[in-house]
C-alpha cells in the first residue's frame, strides 16, 4: 500500500491528461494533443521507476489511438502520417522514461552519498570530542539508533582489562544469545545476519569493528524483526569502521599520554634522588671519619661504651651508604643515556666478592656456593653485578632464621647462565612476585614476618630489588622469584651469553 501511494502524482498527472484529452478534443490538433501527452509522459517519469513508466506510456499511446487518432474507438489507422505519429510517440516517451529514471536513480543515489557523508561528518565529529571510550560508545549508540531505529549493543575487546559490553540503557546485561552472536563476530572477523549472506537467520544484524587489520570488539543491531539492514550495509560497516578507528585513535592517545607522564615522573624522580643522594656523600664521609677516630681513640684508652657508640655510628653510616649507592645506580641506570662498562668477567671471581664482603658483614651466617666447573665468562659490568648479587644475599639474609644456609647456584641452560640466590626464608606469596621489584615498594611485616627483628638491615626504601631488575635489563636478562621446594625463596637471574673472547697465542719465535 505504502508502495502504491508513493505514484500517487504520476497518477494524477495521467488522469489531469485523460480530462485535457476530453476537454480539448476538437480544439487542439492532433499533433498538440501528442505533445501533451510526451509532457505528461515525461512529468510522470519523475515517480514511476522505468519499466512502469514504458509500460504506462505505451497504454496512453494506445489509448491515444483509440481515442483520437481516425478512424475513432478503433485501433486502426487510416493515415501513414498517423501511424509514424505514434510510432514517433512511444518511441519518444519510452526514452524519456528510461531516461528521467536513470536520472532519478543517480540523483538518489548522490543523495544517499551526501547522508552517509553527514553521518560519517556527525559521527566523527561527536566521537572526537568524547573523553574517554564509554563516552564515545554511548554516542555511537545514540546516533546509530536514531539512524536505523535498532537497538544497538556492543562488545569491546579488552586484553588487558577484559570484554567490555555497552548493551541499551535497559539491559544490564547482555542476553546469552546476543553475546553469542558477538563473540561468533569477532571470531570469523565479518559481518552476520540478515543482508550479509552469512548466518541470515540470526535475530540480529553484527558487524565487527575494525581498527586497521585488527578486530577490537563487534557491534549489534537488533531490530524486531530483523529482514534486511535498515541503512545500506556498505554504510554501517563503513560507520561501524570509524567508530573502531576512533577508540583506537583515543586509546593510543591517552596510552602515550600515560607513557610520557610516567617518564617525566621517573625523570624528576631520578633527578632529585640523584641530587640528595650525592649531597648525601659528604656529611656520610664526614660521620664516618669521625666515628673511626672516635673509636679507634675509646679502644686505646679501653672505654668500651663509648667504642660500641662509635660502631653503632659506624654501622648505620654504612646503611646509609649503601642506601645512598643503590639510589644512586638506580638513577643512573634509568637514565635514558647511561652506557655500561662491561668487561668479561667469570661468575667464581663476581660470587667471590659477593660472599667475601657477605662473610665480613655476616660472620655468624652459613653461605654456600655451587658453581660448576668450566663456564663460560659473562660480558657485563662487574660493579653492578656484584651489587645485585650482594643485594640478593642481605635479603635472603635477612628474611631467613639465623641457622639456615643461604645458597648461591650456577648453570648453563640453553646459550645463558642461570645464576641463583636460595634461601629458606618466610617466602614471598605469589601474588607479591612481581610487586616486590617495583621501586619504594615494601612488603607489611604482617605478610612477611622478620625472623632477624634485630637486624639493621631490615630498614630501607625499597630500592634493592628495584636495582636488582634495573641491573639486569640494563644487561638484557631476565629476573624473577620463585617458591622454593621445602620453604623459602629462590631469585633467578637469566644472562645471556655472547660469543665468547678467543685467547690470544703467544707470538711464535722469529
Amino acid at each position: 500500500m505504502k508502495r502504491i501511494l508513493s505514484f500517487w502524482p504520476a497518477i494524477a498527472i495521467w488522469a489531469v491528461f485523460a480530462v485535457l484529452m476530453v476537454a480539448l478534443d476538437g480544439v487542439w490538433s492532433l499533433g498538440n494533443l501528442a505533445l501533451l501527452l510526451v509532457l505528461c509522459s515525461t512529468l510522470a517519469s519523475f515517480w514511476l521507476s522505468a519499466a512502469v513508466s514504458v509500460v504506462v506510456s505505451a497504454a496512453a499511446v494506445a489509448w491515444f489511438n483509440w481515442f483520437a487518432v481516425p478512424p475513432r474507438f478503433t485501433f486502426h489507422v487510416e493515415l501513414h502520417q498517423d501511424v509514424l505519429l505514434l510510432v514517433t510517440l512511444l518511441c519518444t516517451s519510452s526514452v524519456i522514461s528510461v531516461l528521467m529514471a536513470r536520472l532519478r536513480s543517480h540523483a538518489l543515489m548522490q543523495e544517499q552519498v551526501a547522508e552517509q557523508a553527514r553521518r560519517q561528518q556527525t559521527l566523527a565529529t561527536q566521537l572526537q570530542q568524547a573523553a574517554s571510550v564509554p563516552d564515545q560508545v554511548r554516542v555511537a549508540q545514540a546516533l546509530l539508533s536514531d539512524w536505523t531505529g535498532c537497538a544497538v549493543s556492543l562488545l569491546l575487546q579488552r586484553p588487558e582489562l577484559g570484554d567490555a559490553w555497552f548493551g541499551p540503557a535497559a539491559q544490564t546485561e547482555p542476553p546469552t544469545a546476543l553475546r553469542q552472536q558477538l563473540v561468533a563476530c569477532i571470531q570469523e572477523q565479518s559481518a552476520i545476519g540478515p543482508g550479509t549472506g552469512r548466518y541470515e537467520n540470526l535475530s540480529a544484524l553484527v558487524l565487527p569493528l575494525r581498527a586497521g587489520v585488527r578486530v577490537i570488539g563487534a557491534l549489534a543491531l537488533d531490530p524486531e524483526p530483523v529482514r534486511e539492514p535498515p541503512v545500506a550495509l556498505a554504510a554501517l560497516q563503513n560507520l561501524a569502521r570509524l567508530l573502531a578507528d576512533e577508540i583506537e585513535r583515543l586509546q593510543s592517545r591517552q596510552q602515550a599520554q600515560q607513557a610520557h607522564e610516567h617518564l617525566q615522573t621517573q625523570q624528576l624522580r631520578n633527578t632529585l634522588l640523584a641530587a640528595i643522594s650525592h649531597d648525601y656523600r659528604t656529611p656520610l664521609a664526614t660521620i664516618t671519619g669521625a666515628a673511626s677516630a672516635m673509636a679507634q681513640q675509646a679502644a686505646q684508652v679501653h672505654d668500651p661504651r663509648t667504642e660500641q657508640q662509635a660502631q653503632t655510628i659506624l654501622a648505620e653510616a654504612g646503611h646509609l651508604h649503601r642506601m645512598t649507592t643503590h639510589t644512586l645506580q638506580l638513577a643512573r641506570l634509568d637514565g635514558l643515556d647511561a652506557p655500561l662498562q662491561c668487561s668479561w668477567e667469570s661468575v667464581e671471581e663476581l660470587w667471590g666478592v659477593v660472599l667475601a664482603s657477605a662473610r665480613r658483614r655476616y660472620p655468624e651466617r652459613t653461605l654456600q656456593a655451587d658453581v660448576p666447573p668450566g663456564l663460560p665468562l659473562l660480558w657485563c659490568e662487574p660493579i653492578l653485578l656484584v651489587q645485585l648479587f650482594e643485594n640478593l644475599v642481605d635479603n635472603a639474609i635477612h628474611y631467613s632464621p639465623a641457622d639456615a644456609p643461604v645458597r648461591l647456584q650456577a648453570r648453563q641452560v640453553d646459550g645463558a647462565i642461570e645464576m641463583a640466590v636460595m634461601d629458606r626464608g618466610v617466602g614471598i606469596p605469589p601474588e607479591w612476585h612481581d610487586k616486590v621489584f617495583d621501586p619504594f615498594f615494601r612488603m607489611q611485616s604482617a605478610e612477611r614476618p622478620d625472623p632477624n627483628q634485630d637486624a639493621m638491615a631490615r630498614r630501607g626504601m625499597g630500592l634493592g630489588l628495584a636495582l636488582c631488575r634495573a641491573v639486569a635489563k640494563a644487561h638484557e636478562a631476565k629476573i624473577w622469584i620463585q617458591a622454593r621446594e621445602g620453604g623459602g625463596t629462590v631469585v633467578r637471574l637469566h644472562m645471556p651469553l655472547r660469543s665468547q673472547p678467543v685467547a690470544q697465542s703467544e707470538e711464535s719465535d722469529a
